[in-house]
């Protein structure tokens, strides 16, 4: 079986978990601790109405919420570490690339609410993008319309609304309320 539960779980499944035909067992590790499997404490939530790609190993932590809406498709890539706490509302299209590390961290595609700008609608619904090899430090919030490039770190505390791909191609130091460049050629190792 690829996915392997750990305490609670709060399942609903109306729409398309999709795995590759070879998926291995524990592929997918819901509500552990890293690097400590055998404990677990709260509950996760996963609800999926869509589609949800996982392209690789996944780990998700305790408190955790993945939604994915009716329409909506979740992709993720292979090596993806998502901290305790964290919640991935998905309402259209969200894409994680490979190699990424998710603390404790808010991600949608969602304003939740109708905006009004020079008195016309805005959009509600729109993209979230997080390149391959990036760290999402603790309580950022990636939201709709992000762009984060690839190998890119992005600082605790961080909202990040724009596409970070113009200020820089990869490896960029994002941090602030809202979200500003403010260093290129940075990397994490983890």
């Amino acid at each position: 079986m690829p996915f392997r539960v750990y305490g609670s779980l709060q399942l609903t499944l109306n729409g398309n978990i999709l795995l590759s035909a070879d998926a291995p067992r524990n592929m997918v590790i819901i509500n552990a601790d890293f690097g400590d499997y055998t404990a677990s404490c709260g509950k996760a939530e996963v609800c999926i109405l869509g589609t949800w790609n996982i392209g690789g190993f996944l780990r998700i932590g305790p408190d955790s919420c993945i939604y994915v809406g009716k329409d909506a498709s979740l992709d993720f890539g292979n090596n993806i570490y998502i901290a305790r706490d964290s919640k991935v509302l998905c309402y259209k299209h969200i894409n994680v690339g490979d190699n990424v590390l998710v603390g404790g961290t808010y991600i949608t595609d969602s304003t939740h609410h109708h905006i009004y700008k020079d008195g016309k609608g805005q959009p509600m619904l729109g993209e979230a993008i997080i390149g391959s090899g990036v760290y999402l430090g603790y309580r950022t919030m990636v939201l709709k319309g992000a762009v984060i490039p690839p190998a890119s770190v992005v600082g605790s505390g961080a909202v990040c609304v724009s596409d970070y791909s113009k200020s820089g191609t990869e490896q960029l130091f994002i941090c602030g309320n809202p979200a500003v460049v403010k260093a290129t050629g940075v990397t994490a190792k983890f």
